[in-house]
């Protein structure tokens, strides 16, 4: 089972729902929650369709701040107990398993009042003795070292969090990759790195998902990082390529501005057809062209963004990087682009969405003038 976490700074933006979305696929989590939603809480339910899954709770920003949204699916159970705007606490179970407790936490933005977040958690701590977690973005740091760059926190703020963390008798069950989850460049073109995102856990929990790990994920355009609890150990995930296929038109073609032209020179180059059987043979034809440059252009467009994501955590993990490299703006780029082509992909490949959006495309009035025009 995994669960992923992220301060999305706001789903109301197509282009964050679909990097979500991306996230979704490529770790295949159980449940996911979301923060900083910054819209109201039936758009954020509603997005358990987009996002694929079954189920969903949301608490409602407070105009363009906040907000918050759990997602999960029917192979894991998971009660809503209790909530305000800093968690969402619930009982989680999975069949033929024991019932255990995750507290989703979101820490108050502003720090002079960041101790209500921590008096939530202390309350928590008798509610009940099942092995508890708590994931999210807590907006503190327990350690100085947790932060890198200027702007250093005070300690004061830091105790408080250690504090809430002792009484609930927590401890972190740490990370691997990237050492925070939020980075902002702040005035003097210094980068500020701090890791916000983290899970606590019981000894109880602990005991109960031994080999739990944490991992800090890339994202593209945002300045917080998700963060992906597993809970048992990673399994290479097996992937069965099809055969034989037939040809489909895929709309994310028409991104590249070379499909037009492809289409008119097949289509010229082929004989004039002067019966149904020649029509058809044009058209196999044509089908070959485009499906063998699909492949050749857009076929390994996951491939792809899981190799360009890691180049882009290599770049960003660099000790002395103090802005954005001109390389590094091409990878997020053409990641944004790969994500949008995606998306075209997918829609279409949803038959309600596709029937309902899209009237005139390419294939039935570009293609139908050139086949008029034979």
């Amino acid at each position: 089972m995994k669960i992923l976490s992220w301060n999305c700074r706001g789903i109301g933006n197509p282009a964050t729902v679909r990097e979500l979305r991306d996230f979704a696929k490529d770790n295949a989590p159980s449940v996911v929650f979301i923060m900083e939603t910054q819209i109201a809480k039936y758009r954020v339910e509603k997005l358990r369709y987009t996002l694929g899954f079954d189920y969903s709770f949301a608490v409602g920003s407070c105009g363009r701040s906040g907000g918050l949204g759990l997602f999960w699916k029917n192979d894991v159970s998971v009660s809503v107990k209790k909530f305000s705007k800093y968690h969402i606490d619930t009982f989680v179970s999975e069949k033929g398993k024991e019932p255990w407790r995750i507290s989703f936490i979101y820490g108050e933005a502003n720090r002079f009042l960041r101790y209500r977040t921590w008096d939530i958690m202390k309350q928590m701590r008798s509610d009940t003795d099942l092995p508890w977690v708590c994931m999210g973005d807590f907006n503190e740091i327990l350690r100085r070292e947790e932060q890198l760059g200027p702007n250093i926190r005070e300690e004061f703020f830091m105790e408080g969090f250690r504090e809430a963390v002792d009484v609930c008798q927590l401890c972190d069950i740490g990370y691997m990759g990237v050492d925070w989850t939020f980075e902002k460049k702040v005035a003097g073109g210094h980068y500020v790195r701090v890791r916000l995102d983290r899970v606590l856990a019981s000894a109880s929990w602990c005991s109960c998902f031994p080999f739990a790990a944490v991992r800090h994920l890339t994202v593209v355009k945002s300045d917080h990082s998700p963060i992906l609890l597993s809970l048992q150990p990673q399994e290479t995930n097996n992937f069965v390529c099809g055969r034989g296929k037939p040809f489909r038109y895929e709309l994310m073609w028409e991104t590249n501005d070379g499909i037009r032209s492809l289409i008119q020179q097949v289509w010229k180059s082929e004989q004039y057809c002067n019966s149904v059987k020649d029509m058809k043979d044009k058209l196999l034809n044509l089908g070959g062209v485009l499906k063998a440059w699909g492949e050749k252009n857009f076929g390994a467009v996951r491939r792809e963004m899981r190799e360009l994501k890691k180049k882009l955590e290599k770049m960003r993990s660099e000790p002395a990087r103090i802005d954005v490299s001109d390389e590094e703006q091409k990878i997020v780029d053409r990641l944004v682009l790969l994500n949008y082509q995606e998306e075209i992909m997918w829609k279409q490949r949803s038959c309600i969405n596709w029937l309902q959006e899209k009237g005139t495309t390419i294939p039935n009035s570009f293609i139908k003038e050139q086949a008029e025009g034979k």
